[in-house]
């Protein structure tokens, strides 16, 4: 099957992700700051009505984390109930990534690739200090890498942080 990929960076690193899990991107950003939250969730905000959880992908990726939000983008997923269809006719495989509303703090928005699936490498074991699991595989792009994001693993981290950081709360 041939997929189309979101293609962003964060610093000089290429990332992406499904873009059927993409509902926009947006800069504009007024974030509120969770008291006692885990520094991988950047804060909370309003997006025409509806909270928005944002979480610093780069803390995620064991990143310096992002200082100064007026220069980044936010990728905003979609939420189960907009995916649902997708899923249906098994165009996205095993995501199950709730009913909250989530942004992905970014540096810049790249292209939209198309890759088949055949395409999407191992990711190698070497990745240093990278969480495994937020990987999902890696797609030659040209002379670049492109790493592809487990979003479900990435999700899931931030809910077993949350859950660290209310216990201890």
């Amino acid at each position: 099957m041939v997929r189309q990929i979101a293609t962003f960076f964060l610093g000089k690193t290429l990332l992406g992700i499904d873009i059927l899990l993409v509902k926009e991107v947006y800069r504009q950003m007024s974030i509120t700051p969770i008291p006692g939250a885990p520094n991988l969730l950047k804060g909370l905000m309003n997006l025409r009505g509806r909270v928005v959880t944002i979480i610093d992908l780069n803390v995620c990726l064991k990143r310096q984390p992002i200082q100064d939000v007026s220069l980044c983008r936010l990728l905003i997923l979609k939420t189960e109930e907009e995916i649902i269809r997708f899923k249906q006719h098994n165009l996205i495989e095993h995501v199950d990534i709730g009913e909250d509303i989530v942004g992905l703090l970014i540096d810049t928005m790249d292209d939209v690739i198309e890759v088949k699936d055949e395409d999407i490498l191992s990711p190698p074991s070497n990745l240093g200090e990278m969480d495994h699991t937020l990987i999902r595989g890696i797609i030659k792009r040209n002379d670049q890498l492109v790493i592809l994001l487990n979003i479900v693993g990435l999700l899931d981290m931030v809910m077993q942080a949350i859950d660290v950081s209310n216990s201890i709360n």
